[in-house]
């Protein structure tokens, strides 16, 4: 396990930049899972620091388009940092076959996107580090979600139904990879060409029995693993298809602009347990996963707990192997980029990667 240490770049002098080639090169998912312990250990006793996200909307003139900020921070006692992370979105919200779905759209110079995160000194004020998110973004949710079933699925886990094709989908294969050995992976999206070339990448980079399946159904019945990586606003499974014992895990959140969902309530209704990333960001901005089931009877808010209690051994987990759970990892925290991203931060000093701009750059005097 990683023990949290004060850093500071040499002469505390620089600030360093890492673009996500850099993070690629840097990032190790058993690393990431390691960093991310100590943090949600942190956040259950209290002593960490970490504001939810918030996201400010500016109304475009395209039709289903909107430009969105987003901002979260964190610290962990005893790093030294801070992290701020922010995205400059612009998000298009469409119907395809009948779902809607809200995608990023690379808006920026040539085909681009913008997120950042700033780790800062808390004892020299300067940023320390800018550090592209794009790798970090979807390693910490995929590591997030591996830890989950690190201590909720059953021990000889290892026949993963997949539902996505994205690069969330793939972060989410190699972390589950990390914590379980699979036998069998099966992949389903609503795009043939992207999950057969998904199962072929599969194949060939991870070496794993991967198939591409042409339903949902098909990806979900008998998998005692089952992962939703998709960007999707309306249930894309049916509860009545989980086996016995399986693990689910989810990751659509939406906000209180948009009521998203990916699960349907008979998953919840078969759940033994149920964990979220946070219930309180659940409950204030509405989430249907959650905000739904609870509505309509099917769940009670005090039988829901929060990752960080089940990590720090405040919460039940599974008991029994036919029991279902449920991870619904339903919103970034700013606990988790100054975690991961103050991991990266460190081994990238090791190893003598990245570019360095002067700190005064970022520091000001003012006059009376």
């Amino acid at each position: 396990m990683q023990n949290t240490s004060i850093v500071t770049p040499a002469s505390g002098a620089s600030v360093l930049l890492l673009d996500n080639h850099d993070v690629e090169k840097l990032f190790d998912v058993t690393a990431c899972l390691d960093a991310l312990i100590p943090a949600y250990r942190a956040l259950a006793d209290g002593t960490a620091v970490d504001r939810k996200r918030t996201q400010t909307y500016v109304g475009l003139p395209e039709p289903g388009v909107s430009y969105c900020l987003k901002t979260m921070e964190g610290a962990i006692p005893g790093t030294g940092l801070i992290a701020l992370r922010l995205t400059s979105d612009i998000i298009s919200e469409s119907v395809t076959d009948g779902i809607t779905r809200r995608e990023k759209l690379p808006r920026g110079p040539g085909g681009t996107y913008c997120g950042l995160i700033v780790l800062f000194s808390v004892t020299s004020l300067a940023p320390v580090a800018i550090i592209h998110d794009g790798y970090i973004q979807v390693s910490r949710v995929a590591c997030t979600s591996a830890l989950s079933a690190q201590l909720l699925a059953r021990a000889d886990a290892g026949d993963l139904g997949l539902l996505g094709s994205s690069g969330q989908a793939w972060a989410h294969l190699r972390a589950m990879r990390a914590v379980r050995k699979l036998r069998r992976v099966r992949i389903y999206s609503p795009n043939p060409k992207h999950r057969d070339e998904f199962a072929q990448r599969a194949r060939a980079e991870l070496q794993l029995d991967a198939a591409a399946v042409t339903s949902a159904r098909d990806a979900v019945v008998d998998a005692d693993l089952v992962v939703l990586a998709t960007n999707t606003s309306a249930p894309i499974i049916d509860g009545g298809w989980l086996a016995p014992g399986a693990h689910v895990v989810s990751i659509v959140s939406g906000d209180d602009r948009q009521q998203r969902r990916e699960l349907d309530d008979e998953t919840m209704r078969r759940a033994a347990v149920v964990f979220a990333n946070s219930k309180e960001v659940a409950q204030n901005q509405n989430q249907g996963d959650l905000c739904v089931p609870v509505a309509r009877g099917i769940l009670q808010w005090e039988a829901i707990h929060d990752l960080s209690e089940l990590v720090a051994g405040r919460a039940r987990g599974r008991t029994h192997a036919d029991e279902i759970t449920v991870f619904k990892n339903n919103v970034g925290l700013g606990l988790q980029f100054a975690a991961v991203a103050g991991q990266v931060y460190e081994t990238a000093l090791r190893r003598n990667i990245g570019r360095s701009l002067p700190a005064g750059w970022f520091l000001e005097t003012m006059k009376p």
